[in-house]
């Protein structure tokens, strides 16, 4: 009994040395966006240019994930945990002692690889180390790690640029690594199955990376009011070449073939509208406070939090709740709540204050969470276990891409010539309609697995 308890140990510990990394990149990405007016006079650059702090990071999050189940399977856990600390170090360092713009974004790519390796190792090591009928309890709190590490990081990133200066966001991150080295070291496995013999379809990788990023800078591009054919065309292209490559190929990359399992694409696709829908209205609400409500930034920063912390300290509830009476439920629960959040949202939006803010807003992520971590859970239980670190891989890189999209599009609506309040309730009609699909996605998704 000794022997399994300190098994058990072991294996949390391996967990948490994961989501210590993957937390600070994500941490750092948000952490950033209160640096750009001291980036703009440091490096004498445009706002426009000051972007690329996110987007190169964004882009290399998103098609590092596109390798992470290849790595974990051709490598192991381990050396791909100890790639992501070696990532997150390196990158630090380069940009807290950038001595140019240039340095700054090679460091901030290298975070971004790391982040990409850490967050699909996480879920990895819970699916491969937490007993079957307690996956929705850890996954759950996986979740919740993501969930709160974005809320922290304006906060955190804030109070340093204020009294050490922005470079101080770099050095101090450090101690992050430095934890999951001294938690990790000793427990994350050292001796998971690995396949040297893996022959990795290159083919296939640079066109879904180049789909990646021509269709992240499309949807940057909208922003400026204009649609940039070219890019287009060329996404729509490579993203065809690559499934048919994919379809075909012998080798390994990302085992496309899941979304030929129904069960996997019902609740992919929701999952990954659902961080279109937060990363959107955490953009446009924060604004809308400022601009028509006349709040303090202070205030419209808070206005955010209490339904971040809600939201991430219930998600280990929910998986607990998924592991006693499965997802059917939970899924429609929480979509329910995310539905009536919106619709109030939506039919009030020219008369919302500080107060219907906070409360929607926290009805609108405890809805969105509890069917957001619900949905990515039961997608990947729902797939063999040989498949699993695909699917990972698949639902995080989707929801990169969809974080980069939901800010673009909320901009846009934001921006709208009839004004903030009128633009914000035309997003928020969307999200609503987005709701409705969800719940027909859900539907199906039900009855399929009924038979």
């Amino acid at each position: 009994m000794m022997e399994n308890r300190e098994f058990v140990l072991k294996n949390k510990l391996a967990i948490v040395a994961a989501a210590i990394l993957a937390a600070g990149g994500v941490m750092v990405e948000t952490a950033l966006n209160v640096t750009f007016p001291a980036l703009t006079k440091v490096f004498n650059i445009s706002l426009n240019d000051v972007q690329w702090v996110t987007t190169a990071y964004l882009l290399a999050v998103t098609v590092t994930m596109t390798i992470s189940s290849y790595l974990t399977k051709r490598f192991g856990n381990k050396n791909v945990w100890i790639g992501a600390n070696a990532g997150f170090i390196l990158g630090s360092i380069l940009a807290g002692f950038a001595p140019s713009f240039s340095f700054l974004l090679l460091g901030r790519v290298l975070e971004g690889v790391s982040a990409g390796l850490a967050m699909p190792l996480m879920f990895n090591l819970i699916l491969t180390l937490v007993p079957f009928d307690k996956i929705g309890t850890w996954m759950g709190i996986g979740s919740m790690v993501i969930g709160l590490a974005p809320s922290i990081g304006p906060t955190y990133g804030g109070a340093l640029v204020e009294s050490l200066g922005w470079r101080s966001i770099f050095f101090t991150l450090l101690v992050i690594p430095a934890l999951s080295i001294l938690i990790g070291i000793a427990t994350i496995p050292a001796h998971s199955e690995t396949n040297e013999n893996l022959s990795f379809d290159f083919t296939s990788f640079f066109l879904l990376a180049f789909a990646l990023i021509a269709g992240i800078l499309t949807v940057n591009q909208l922003e400026s009011g204009s649609v940039n054919y070219v890019l287009l065309v060329l996404t729509i292209i490579a993203l065809f070449l690559f499934i048919k490559v994919s379809l075909n190929s012998k080798k390994t990359f990302l085992n496309i073939h899941l979304f030929k399992v129904p069960s996997f694409t019902l609740l992919w696709i929701p999952v990954i509208l659902y961080m279109f829908a937060n990363l959107g209205l955490g953009l446009l609400l924060p604004n809308y406070l400022q601009s028509v409500v006349h709040s303090s930034s202070l205030l419209a920063g808070f206005s955010l939090l209490p339904g971040t912390f809600i939201g991430a300290l219930l998600t280990p509830l929910f998986g607990s709740l998924y592991d006693r009476i499965g997802s059917t439920k939970l899924l429609f629960a929480g979509n329910i709540r995310f539905a009536l959040a919106l619709l109030a949202m939506s039919l009030w939006a020219k008369n919302l204050t500080f107060m219907t803010i906070v409360l929607t807003y926290t009805l609108f992520t405890i809805g969105r969470t509890m069917s957001f971590s619900t949905g990515m859970t039961a997608a990947l239980v729902d797939v063999s276990p040989e498949e699993q670190s695909d699917g990972n891989a698949i639902i995080q890189a989707g929801q990169m891409f969809m974080a980069a999209a939901g800010t673009t599009v909320a901009a846009l609506f934001g921006s709208s010539s009839a004004g903030l309040a009128s633009g914000m309730q035309g997003f928020m009609w969307l999200l609503f309609v987005i709701s409705l699909l969800i719940f027909v996605m859900f539907a199906v998704q039900a009855k399929k697995a009924q038979k």
